[in-house]
């Protein structure tokens, strides 16, 4: 009676309780197993997928520590966003309401004082005009 037989004999059926020869590590160089191959070093190879499913199983669990802390800081970093947005809206109004009285302050010294008007201007003008002189001498 031949081994695997023998094994289900004793085991009343049960031949996959105890593996049978053909079932263990197979160490055979794959070129003595198929004839013809070239000589590869099975458990070289499986050495450097284990290596590499290592590498890939740690690299998920740091993407999925990432991407938890992610969610958690989400929602508070969002709300802080909404709150910055609207601040630098509120400070673009603000800025446009100040700028418009400006103007109007402008435009009623205009009406009021047309010749002094002119003049702080032209001083304005000399002025923006002596910087420009001053910076383009500089760079030269």
């Amino acid at each position: 009676m031949d081994t695997a037989a023998q094994t289900t004999h004793e085991t009343g059926g049960a031949a996959a309780a105890e593996p049978s020869v053909s079932m263990k590590a197979n160490t055979t160089p794959l070129s003595k197993a198929v004839p013809g191959a070239p000589a590869v070093d099975m458990t070289r190879t499986l050495a450097i997928q284990q290596e590499q499913a290592e590498v890939y199983r740690r690299l998920l669990e740091t993407l999925l520590l990432s991407e938890q802390e992610s969610a958690a800081l989400f929602p508070d970093l969002s709300k802080s966003l909404v709150a910055h947005i609207g601040t630098l809206q509120q400070l673009k109004d603000d800025l446009q309401d100040i700028f418009t009285r400006i103007r109007a302050l402008k435009m009623h010294f205009r009406e009021k004082h047309p010749e002094i008007f002119d003049y702080v201007q032209s001083l304005h003008v000399e002025e923006l005009d002596d910087d420009d002189d001053a910076s383009n001498g500089a760079s030269l």
